[in-house]
């Protein structure tokens, strides 16, 4: 009996040995999670509850992820991308609309299937690259590249085209570590640019809106230029140390929209000041190098094109987050990860963090 308590227990230490330097920032953030979001909904534990069991749910999900072989990634990889799809493609159909976006399905609870694109997509790349031997032909990229264009179309068709950026993101993170040439990603680059503007009309007129406000809030001050102002204002009266937990008078008397989701960050800088952002900055930061160092010494293909889309994307998200909530970026509806509140974003950043966990774990 004691021989098999001791193997239950080495191998329970074995399921949770996890790489400390990139699992203690990630239990961080969900700490920060519960702490601010207390706060970003007024004090609603019926909120926090709903909150706390999306977090345990997504640790247990990344915790599964982290343990498994990573052949069996690679075998959903094709099903994961179909059923990602279909999603959509359900969401144009008997999405539930709010605010004029259909962005959400309701089976029960609501889900968010754009999220899973974040992960199908790069999973899916990352497997077909990952299947050449020796040098990548162009028609590979190429062939790799169609796979985020469909995902894209329809997320922007949502209409949600902050979703659908961060999914071409995520695609193009696993084209750059799977060595696409520079001469192609510069041209690229330089083509985006020279389209933009004609781009530009064949968004809708309240996108438009947002982007032309982006150089001068105040000319729209309560309209399209409102979230930025009311977030700069909360965010400069926080000051050094802030006003204390639970004090933050733009967050509380309900001038900040969006604030426990979008701009949740905001509620931080009230009541922690700049000590408390980076502080924040100081977590995701860790992770970021962290994740990237496990990218370098991934010993397979799938491994480092995949991590490294997951670790670039999260660092996308932060920069495009902070961005937005401080008005560099338009306002786009991109969540701070593991800040806001969201449990479909929730376990899918926690999904990808088991990947990368498993990466340095079995060192596949």
């Amino acid at each position: 009996m004691n021989q098999r308590i001791r193997l239950l227990i080495n191998y329970s230490l074995k399921w949770f040995n996890f790489d400390k330097y990139l699992i203690w920032p990630i239990l961080l953030l969900c700490i920060i999670n519960i702490v601010v979001q207390f706060s970003a909904t007024d004090r609603n534990i019926a909120h926090l509850l709903i909150n706390i069991v999306y977090l345990i749910l997504s640790l247990i999900i990344m915790t599964i992820i982290a343990n498994a072989n990573h052949n069996h990634i690679k075998s959903i990889a094709v099903s994961l991308y179909i059923i990602s799809i279909l999603l959509l493609f359900s969401v144009l159909i008997i999405g539930v609309q709010v605010n004029g976006a259909k962005r959400w399905l309701n089976i029960g609870i609501h889900i968010q299937p754009s999220e899973i694109s974040k992960l199908s997509v790069p999973i899916l790349m990352s497997y077909y690259l990952s299947l050449k031997d020796n040098v990548i032909k162009i028609y590979q990229y190429i062939n790799a590249s169609v796979l985020i264009i469909v995902p894209f179309l329809l997320i922007a068709k949502q209409p949600d085209l902050g979703t659908a950026i961060l999914v071409l993101l995520a695609g193009f993170y696993v084209l750059f570590f799977a060595r696409l040439p520079w001469k192609i990603i510069i041209g690229v680059c330089i083509m985006v640019i020279a389209i933009s503007p004609i781009a530009l009309h064949f968004l809708h007129p309240y996108q438009q809106h947002r982007i032309l406000t982006l150089m001068n809030p105040q000319s729209d001050p309560l309209g399209s230029g409102y979230h930025i102002i009311q977030a700069i204002i909360a965010i400069g009266s926080g000051g050094f140390f802030g006003k204390g937990y639970l004090q933050g008078t733009q967050a509380h008397l309900n001038f900040i929209p969006e604030k426990n989701t979008d701009f949740v960050v905001t509620v931080l800088a009230e009541e922690f000041g700049y000590i408390g952002i980076i502080i924040l900055l100081i977590i995701y930061l860790a992770i970021i190098l962290r994740g990237l160092h496990i990218v370098k010494h991934a010993y397979t293909d799938f491994s480092k094109f995949l991590g490294g889309s997951i670790v670039m994307s999260f660092a996308t998200y932060v920069f495009i987050n902070m961005g937005m909530v401080t008005g560099i970026f338009p306002v786009v509806g991109v969540p701070l990860p593991l800040i806001s509140a969201g449990g479909t974003s929730s376990i899918i950043i926690m999904a990808s963090f088991g990947i990368l966990l498993g990466i340095q774990k079995n060192r596949y």
